[in-house]
C-alpha cells in the first residue's frame, strides 16, 4: 500500500515538534443560535423502555434490537433484551443534550438508565451487562458475565460524567452512583493496577499485556476516558497513575509513522485494527491533557495526520492485521464491511479533538468528511443517518448492499457523532459540504 498524499508526513513532523514545545489552545464549542440541529431523540426514546428488577427496584432499559421495515424492537433471546454495554452509552446521549438541564422528562430518563447500571452491579464489583425479559440479570452468558470486561469500563464512564450532573436533582441517586464507581475501582485496583508490565511479541509487534483482555487498547481507551472523570471527582492518585500506565500500553501499540505504513495505526488488539471502538485515539488526547504529558498528545496527533488521513484517501477498513520484520510491515489480511456507526463515532471524535487542541480548520475539515459517512459520503451513497426519524442504518454489507434495521448501538454511535459535530460550526459546515 501507498501513500497519495506526501504533504501528511511534513505536517505530522510539523504537529510533533508543536506539542513537544508547548500546549496550544483550545477551540471551544459553539453553538450558533440560528442552526438547527439534527439531533432527533425520537428513535432511542422509542428503543427506551421501563423494567422492574426481580427485586422491585424501578429503572429502565434501551432495546438492543429494532427491525426494519416497521422498526419493531426485539431482543436477543439467548442474552437478553437490554444491556449495560448500550444503556451506558444511551445515557450519555440524554446527559450531553443541550436540553436535559431543563427537560425534567429527559433528566426522568437518565436517573432511571443510572438505576438500571447501578442495580447490575455483582458483589465482586464488576457489573453484569444482560437483562432478561423476565426481568432476571444474565448471570451466566459469556457476554454478560461480572468480569474485567467492556461494559463495566462503559458504566463507570457514564457514571463519573453523570455523577456532578444529577447530584442536585437526584441526590440519592448520586450517593449509589458514587457508591457503585467506588466499588468497581476497589476491584480494580486489586486486579489489574499492579499487574507487572510485560510484554509479548505477535508476529513481530511488540504488544503490552498489561491492558484488558490481554492488549485490548479499545477497552483501555474506555478506561481512560471513566478514570479520567472518576479522578475528576476524587483525585484519586493511584487512578492517575494507572492512567497513565494505560496511556503508555496504548502508545506502545501505534505502529509506523508519517511516512510508513500504517501511518501510526493504534492497533486494538495484538497485531489487529479493527473499527469498532476504536477509542484510542481520542483517549489519548484525554490523557495528554489530563496528566498534562504532550507525549500523549503528540502521539494522537500522528494517529490523526498519519492513520485517519489514510483512511480518507485509500478507503476505509473494517479490520486488518499485521506483521512487521525488522521495521517493515506487512498487510496480513484486510476487511472494507462490515462499516458501522461504531465505527465512525471514534474517528469523528479524534479528528475533533485534534481541531479544539490546534484550531487548525484542517482537523475540523477531516471531521466533517468522516462524519458525512452518516449522511451518504460511504461506498452504498445512503443516507445511514435520518434526521427526520433518529434512526441510523445497522451497516453497510457491500456497496450494493445495506442492513436497515436501527438497533441501539448504531442508534446511539450516530446521535453521539451528531452532538458532537454540532457543537463545532467548522466541522458541522465541513459535513454538510462532504455529505451526498
Amino acid at each position: 500500500m501507498k501513500k497519495s498524499i506526501s504533504i501528511v508526513s511534513c505536517l505530522s513532523i510539523i504537529s510533533l515538534l508543536v506539542f513537544a514545545c508547548k500546549k496550544p489552545a483550545m477551540i471551544q464549542p459553539v453553538q450558533p443560535v440560528t442552526d438547527t440541529s439534527m439531533v432527533n431523540l425520537s428513535h432511542l426514546d422509542y428503543l427506551y423502555v421501563p423494567v422492574t428488577f426481580s427485586t422491585g427496584t424501578a429503572a429502565a432499559g434501551i432495546f438492543i434490537y429494532s427491525e426494519a421495515p416497521d422498526y419493531h424492537r426485539v431482543g436477543a433471546s439467548d442474552e437478553g433484551f437490554t444491556c449495560v454495554d448500550d444503556i451506558a452509552r444511551a445515557a450519555l446521549v440524554y446527559l450531553r443534550s443541550s436540553k436535559f438541564n431543563i427537560d425534567t422528562a429527559m433528566q426522568s430518563k437518565v436517573y432511571n438508565l443510572l438505576q438500571f447500571i447501578v442495580e447490575m452491579q455483582s458483589s465482586n464489583g464488576y457489573f453484569y451487562n444482560f437483562l432478561f425479559t423476565n426481568n432476571t440479570i444474565n448471570t451466566n452468558g459469556g457476554t454478560s458475565a461480572n468480569n474485567a470486561n467492556w461494559w463495566s469500563w462503559r458504566a463507570l464512564q457514564t457514571l463519573a460524567e453523570a455523577a456532578p450532573l444529577i447530584k442536585n436533582g437526584n441526590a440519592p441517586l448520586a450517593i449509589l452512583v458514587k457508591t457503585a464507581m467506588d466499588k468497581l475501582i476497589a476491584r480494580v485496583k486489586l486486579d489489574l493496577v499492579n499487574q507487572p508490565s510485560t510484554t509479548k511479541i505477535v508476529n513481530g509487534i511488540t504488544v503490552p499485556q498489561w491492558l484488558p483482555a490481554g492488549s485490548g487498547t479499545d477497552q483501555a481507551a474506555v478506561m481512560i476516558l471513566g478514570m479520567i472523570g472518576y479522578c475528576n471527582i476524587t483525585e484519586d492518585p493511584i487512578i492517575k497513575t494507572y492512567i497513565k500506565k494505560l496511556a503508555d500500553g496504548i502508545a506502545l501499540m501505534q505502529q509506523g509513522n508519517a511516512n510508513n505504513y500504517p501511518y501510526g495505526c493504534i492497533l486494538s488488539w495484538e497485531n489487529e485494527w479493527h473499527a469498532y471502538g476504536s477509542d484510542q485515539t481520542y483517549a489519548l488526547f484525554q490523557a495528554g491533557t489530563f496528566l498534562n504529558d504532550p507525549q500523549y498528545t503528540a502521539k494522537a496527533m500522528l494517529s490523526v495526520d498519519g492513520f485517519l488521513s489514510w483512511l480518507l484517501q485509500n478507503g476505509f477498513k473494517s479490520s486488518f492485521t499485521i506483521a512487521k520484520s525488522g521495521s517493515v510491515y506487512t498487510l496480513q489480511s484486510d476487511k472494507t464491511y462490515d462499516q458501522i456507526a461504531y465505527g465512525f463515532r471514534p474517528l469523528v471524535f479524534a479528528a475533533i479533538e485534534a481541531y479544539k487542541i490546534t484550531g487548525q480548520e484542517k482537523y475540523a475539515d477531516m471531521a466533517g468528511h468522516l462524519a458525512a459517512w452518516f449522511l451518504g459520503a460511504n461506498d452504498a451513497v445512503i443516507n445511514m443517518y435520518d434526521a427526520s426519524t433518529g434512526r441510523c442504518f445497522d451497516g453497510i454489507n457491500s456497496s450494493s448492499s445495506v442492513n436497515k434495521n436501527s438497533g441501539a448501538e448504531s442508534t446511539i454511535e450516530a446521535l453521539l457523532t451528531i452532538q458532537k459535530v454540532e457543537k463545532y460550526f467548522a466541522v458541522k459546515t465541513a459535513m454538510n459540504k462532504y455529505k451526498k
